[in-house]
């Protein structure tokens, strides 16, 4: 070995030459038992330990702690798993190894590394891809043991899980844009496009699944088009390879949890392995909860004389939920990979999922208990979500012009309601049977290339994109069953329509480095074309109220501009630039009524369309207070214009009636029929947020801080009057986390705190005609909600296969409303969450 290195780091240099081995000797088994230490100890005593020839620099390895191996491995598995959590790769060379600082590509080495695990960035590090994006590791999810995705990312800034702590009621809010059209989610590439069904929540993902979140705020990656305004949520599954032990070509994973407010027990088990050649590996991936009704934190008081129990009933839940995947690699340079995932809910539930039915004290006392009164307005709630996801990569080692990916993906979601016999039941609730199914089909292709121009860097990425996004609705509405009007009761609700989107899209986007400044300007087109389906009754097929279900199309480009500096190695600056769109929804395309007056589809809707800046610092500061601790802060400040909205046409239809008063009829004749959705002149969303993350080897923190604020111009209700509050907005949000680290005990202790401003603008406090409060929020006043964790995952001895982790929410049992929750959704009551795993 002959490393280039200068003179001085030549006398800083450990090399353990201890014999002189062949690969055969140094690919034997070696028998380790070293505690967590520096990492340069660890590496000295591995070489001593194994006679193994490495060659590493002692300064790069200052700051970094390596964990505590006991057992047998193998040696190029035992010094990857030292070097886990560093910025040091391993390269075999020979006869040894060779450690260094890993290698930054061209086109983004003016990126800032990050020494510690973090939400900022990707985890490794910040630069100008990923600048905007909050990641959420395995760590962080196991921590919370949330049940479901929207309450998980609840915890960072700028996030807000609107909807109810029932079963399949959360919704998620980006920057205080929250309708699903605008916070697309993805699993594994596929498309989770947003269950928009009327009072539903929107991602019904099994975390236990899940590896990996990213959150990219805003619509500034040109990988998102059509929508997507708040953000997009990106989900990565589990697989073999992370969970393998290391020298390991086998594995199994069982686990129980247990959480005290709903009596809630989850069994999971997980089979993993791969080829002794690493050609295959797979996963199977398996998860059961059940639990009783939720506990609340206090009782609901309608002021009627009757108190609700704190134990809210028929929130009980029933889900499977099972993942499979595999990866082939046949070379080094091609992959293909398999993702499969289905989860099945079972549920006795009202229509609502994001609100609590509370049924009047009258109602209560003519049916003779709270659970009579609610039986009769339930239905027998099954929810499936399937997922099916294949990949090929293709990267010739010798040809950087040529990384080249295609997958498809096929997502899809089906709710069936079905109501006993002695059911209440109406079109607006979903009849006696109803059945919604919604469906992705995405083809994606795209290639990468680095390559430079003299002295610039290009990373330079096209794509080509096709969705198909299928919605089928059947209700039964026994009151219609000999009316042929409503084909005896069998149709789509007017507020519902049944059709597809379909979206062509092709982009291109180059990253452009010169020294420290990356310039990214990318440009992305999106075709969309939406077909409605004729309604199977004849009342909403009426063309005299212009029912039109032809096809409309929307064409359009999106300009986007990012820069990213890196003043030093320590602060990056970035500024971004998004000029956007989105086509109408099929709800909104498509409605129609029966009325004399709104009662049309909205053929002649307007896109949606979004001008959007954002720009911030982010600030790395490695041994701040101790040696090998680090620092990291980012702040972001962002303006987004929301043009020609799209949106509900109620109340006030025309100018005249605005000026004039009285029925839309009267002032607006020769407008009618209208349709059901109009361009209002839009909004404006401006906020900022600053969060920060502190990591050493005793103690990890973080706080955040984020606000938002809306204005809308004109009222939602009447285009032609004041200016309003903008809806949806969520309050100011702060989120604190401080926690212990105690390796001598394979602990980690913690707490974390949210504390969240009272939600006191809203649309109706500036104009206050016409049903304008329809739009406002549910208020909430100021509250805080604290959490405690606990983690004891034995490194070493007999008990090195077994995790154990504590978490208790709400420990003070705070009884308070949500912001951007429903209709009565109140908080869920203390709940200690308690899981033990073990490893294989």
């Amino acid at each position: 070995m002959n490393p280039r290195l200068p003179r001085s780091a030549l006398s800083r240099l450990t090399l353990s030459l201890l014999a002189a081995v062949s690969l055969q000797l140094q690919a034997a088994p070696i028998e380790l038992s070293m505690p967590m230490q520096p990492l340069a100890s660890s590496l000295t005593r591995l070489a001593q330990a194994g006679q193994l020839q490495i060659l590493f620099d002692e300064a790069q390895t200052h700051g970094f702690t390596a964990p505590a191996l006991q057992g047998r491995y193998e040696p190029e598995d035992a010094l990857r798993l030292l070097l886990q959590g560093s910025n040091l790769e391993l390269i075999p060379v020979n006869q040894g190894f060779v450690i260094r600082p890993q290698p930054v590509p061209a086109s983004t080495d003016n990126s800032l590394t990050l020494q510690t695990i973090t939400v900022v960035g990707d985890g490794l590090e910040v630069n100008s891809a990923n600048v905007g994006r909050s990641t959420m590791g395995r760590r962080d999810i196991e921590r919370q043991q949330a049940n479901n995705i929207p309450s998980l990312l609840q915890t960072l800034p700028g996030v807000t899980m609107g909807g109810s702590a029932k079963p399949g009621g959360q919704t998620m809010n980006i920057w205080g844009l929250g309708d699903a059209e605008d916070v697309p989610f993805t699993l594994d590439g596929a498309s989770k496009s947003g269950f928009e069904r009327y009072q539903q929540g929107t991602i019904f993902i099994e975390p236990e699944l899940i590896k990996r979140i990213e959150v990219e705020k805003g619509p500034y990656s040109a990988d998102t088009g059509n929508g997507g305004f708040g953000g997009t949520v990106h989900m990565e599954a589990r697989d073999a390879t992370d969970m393998l032990k290391p020298g390991r070509n086998s594995g199994a994973l069982i686990k129980y949890g247990y959480q005290s407010n709903d009596q809630q027990r989850s069994y999971t088990g997980a089979l993993f392995g791969r080829s002794d050649d690493g050609m295959f590996d797979g996963l199977l991936y398996l998860n059961h909860r059940d639990s009783n009704d939720i506990k609340l934190a206090g009782h609901i008081d309608q002021g009627e004389g009757y108190l609700y129990p704190e134990r809210y009933p028929y929130t009980a839940q029933n889900q499977d939920s099972v993942l499979f995947k595999g990866n082939f690699n046949p070379t080094d340079e091609h992959s293909f990979g398999l993702t499969y995932s289905r989860s099945k809910l079972d549920l006795r539930t009202p229509f609502s999922a994001v609100t609590f039915l509370v049924p009047s004290k009258w109602s209560i006392d003519r049916y003779g208990s709270l659970e009579a009164a609610m039986h009769r307005l339930l239905s027998n709630r099954e929810l499936i979500d399937t997922t099916w996801v294949g990949k090929y990569h293709y990267q010739p080692q010798d040809n950087p012009l040529v990384d080249l990916e295609l997958s498809y993906s096929l997502s899809d979601t089906d709710q069936t309601d079905t109501r006993d016999d002695d059911a209440s039941y109406s079109s607006s609730t979903g009849g006696k049977y109803i059945n919604t199914r919604y469906r992705d089909k995405v083809l994606d292709l795209r290639n990468t290339s680095l390559f430079d121009t003299g002295e610039l860097a290009h990373e330079l990425t096209a794509g080509l994109q096709w969705r198909l996004h299928t919605r089928g609705v059947l209700m039964y509405l026994p009151t219609y069953d000999s009316n042929p009007d409503y084909n005896y009761g069998w149709y789509q609700p007017q507020f519902m329509p049944a059709g597809e989107q379909e979206v062509r899209s092709l982009f291109l986007e180059d990253a452009i480095t010169l020294g420290d400044v990356t310039v990214t300007p990318s440009l992305r087109y999106d075709h969309v074309t939406n077909r409605g389906k004729r309604n199977l009754a004849l009342r909403y097929n009426n063309a005299a109220m212009n029912h039109d279900y032809r096809p409309v199309t929307y064409t359009g480009w999106s300009p986007r501009l990012s820069v990213f500096w890196r003043v030093n190695p320590n602060l990056g600056l970035f500024v971004d630039y998004a000029s956007t769109w989105r086509a109408p929804v099929l709800d909104e395309q498509y409605e129609v009524q029966s009325s004399s007056t709104l009662s049309g589809s909205s053929r002649d809707l307007d896109a949606e369309r979004l001008r959007g800046v954002r720009g911030g610092a982010v600030v790395t500061l490695p041994d701040l207070i101790s040696a090998g601790d680090n620092l990291q802060v980012r702040a972001t400040l962002y303006r987004h214009r929301i043009s020609d909205e799209i949106f509900k046409f109620r109340s006030i239809a025309c100018q005249a009636q605005a000026e004039n008063g009285g029925s839309i009829s009267d002032n607006c004749g020769d407008l009618l029929p209208l349709s059901n959705y109009r361009n209002l002149d839009g909004l404006t969303i401006r906020g900022a947020e600053v969060e920060s993350y502190y990591d050493s080897q005793r103690l990890f923190a973080s706080l955040s801080y984020s606000w938002t604020e809306g204005r809308h111009y004109g009222a939602y209700s009447n285009p032609w009057a004041q200016n309003v509050w903008a809806r949806d907005i969520p309050p100011a949000k702060w989120v604190a986390m401080l926690g212990l680290k105690l390796p001598e005990l394979d602990m980690q202790v913690g707490w974390q705190g949210e504390f969240v401003r009272k939600n006191d603008r809203q649309p109706s406090d500036q104009y206050d005609g016409s049903g304008e409060r329809y739009w406002d929020s549910y208020a909430n006043g100021s509250y805080d909600v604290h959490r405690v964790f606990a983690d004891w995952s034995p490194r070493s001895g007999q008990l090195a296969d077994l995790s154990v982790k504590l978490t208790v929410d709400n420990i003070f049992n705070r009884f308070y409303r949500p912001a951007m929750s429903g209709d009565n959704a109140y908080s869920q009551g203390r709940n200690a969450k308690f899981s033990v795993s073990y490893a294989f």
